[in-house]
């Protein structure tokens, strides 16, 4: 919408059911695996949504282009290499120090900005100047969107992952965040004239200034999780 281009079906399809698979393999298969027989029913019908997801994730996955397929092989290597051992000591990229917002910010651009554009018929000019923009200012207001959840988890993540609030605190976090957002704000400002984008870039300050240790599950669960779907609605109400 923004770049005004016309985005086949199978990259949508491929995209949603992909995310589904991806966020479960994350999430869910490392305590899958050691705990298969206690799982509860509401996890088994999210296992079970996830391998019927699989079908037309391949499908989708065998109409893109070659070019398409390269890019989505990497970011689906990295996404593996989140979950799966492959360093010494048996660590993944996920307990690599200081790594892991930086991997899901990487994966969630490639796959929301890089793959639409990279399979469009603009591809040959997705390096200019104003995609660069766009594609940082995804990456950076990603990085800002994962804080509320850094802090929230900040009891319960192990130091060695060396997390922002337990590098800088909950103060420098939020504004580390807050600047993170502006940064985003900036790089859209002669490339995107839109409102849509002013006022979710507001909402995800507020709720970085908002989050605590502890914030309610539903503080992060529901409202900083809807901002992805908050951003959508807006758009399509400034058009």
């Amino acid at each position: 919408m923004d770049f005004d281009i016309y985005i086949e079906s199978n990259i949508l399809i491929f995209v949603f059911f992909s995310t589904i698979v991806a966020y479960t393999f994350v999430k869910y298969i490392p305590w899958i695996v050691t705990n298969i027989s206690t799982l509860a029913t509401s996890l088994k019908s999210i296992f079970i949504l996830a391998l019927i997801s699989i079908v037309p994730l391949i499908i989708s996955f065998s109409q893109l282009d070659i070019a398409s397929m390269m890019l989505v092989g990497v970011l689906g290597i990295f996404t593996l290499l989140y979950v799966l051992p492959f360093l010494p000591k048996a660590k993944n990229l996920r307990d690599v120090s200081g790594l892991k917002i930086f991997i899901i910010a990487l994966v969630w651009s490639g796959a929301t900005v890089v793959l639409p554009l990279f399979s469009s018929e603009i591809a040959p000019s997705w390096f200019e100047a104003d995609t660069l923009y766009y594609i940082s200012s995804r990456f950076c207001f990603v990085i800002a969107l994962i804080i509320p959840f850094e802090i929230r988890d900040l009891k319960l993540d192990s130091i060695y992952l060396k997390t922002f609030p337990q590098i800088l605190g909950i103060k420098k976090t939020k504004a580390m965040g807050c600047s993170l957002v502006l940064v985003s704000a900036l790089l859209l400002y002669n490339s995107i004239d839109s409102y849509s984008y002013i006022w979710i870039h507001i909402v995800l300050v507020y709720l970085i200034l908002g989050s605590r240790k502890q914030n309610a599950f539903y503080f992060t669960a529901l409202w900083v999780e809807s901002v992805p779907i908050l951003w959508m609605l807006l758009k399509y109400l400034s058009i």
